[in-house]
């Protein structure tokens, strides 16, 4: 559900929504895929081109992909509440097949994705010649890339005034990272 936040003195807002959370799970044993195959028909597998197997969930809908070294990669959230319960899940899946997962396995979110509208359209060839740290070459990609330092992520800005954020470690940099955007925009001219 997309959420609005005011960026600038309350007069610009844009709307975001996450659009998809990747996690990255250790659980601190050796896993054989090949025994995970052969339990459940859902494990989708093709260990000569890939080094592992990937199980989807409906609900929450993801994609979880599960290597032999024991990591884990989920892949596809929207909420990163719903990582433990994922997480759970496949740790239930291979303790009914004999694949003992007995510590709580450390998880970290690793990159959040999100898309913004600001609802006015961005000059993208101006924004290129006033944002520092930013690439545009629209024969390549029709979009600015515009990187921060902190919190540490990248925005691909279009000129209809749609963002996609990406590079973000935690929902809390969410909105900082939003309204120094809207600043920096402000701040340029680049937002009436």
């Amino acid at each position: 559900m997309p959420e609005t936040i005011n960026v600038e003195n309350k007069r610009h807002s844009a709307t975001y929504s996450i659009q998809n959370i990747v996690v990255s799970v250790e659980l601190n044993r050796d896993i054989n895929l090949k025994s995970i195959c052969e339990a459940y028909k859902d494990a989708e597998e093709n260990l000569n081109k890939f080094p592992g197997i990937c199980l989807r969930l409906k609900k929450p809908k993801c994609a979880i992909l599960l290597f032999s070294n024991g990591k884990m990669v989920i892949t596809g959230l929207k909420l990163s509440k719903d990582a433990p319960v994922v997480i759970n899940r496949v740790i239930d899946r291979l303790n009914a097949i004999g694949i003992e997962i007995v510590d709580d396995p450390e998880w970290r979110l690793v990159n959040l994705v999100l898309s913004l509208n600001f609802r006015q359209s961005i000059p993208l060839d101006e924004a290129a010649l006033l944002l520092s740290h930013s690439i545009y070459e629209p024969e390549v990609f029709p979009g600015l890339i515009f990187r921060i330092q902190e919190p540490k992520a990248v925005f691909l800005i279009f000129s209809s005034g749609k963002v996609v954020l990406t590079g973000l470690k935690a929902e809390s940099q969410i909105l900082p990272a939003i309204k120094l955007l809207g600043k920096t925009l402000k701040e340029n001219g680049l937002l009436n």
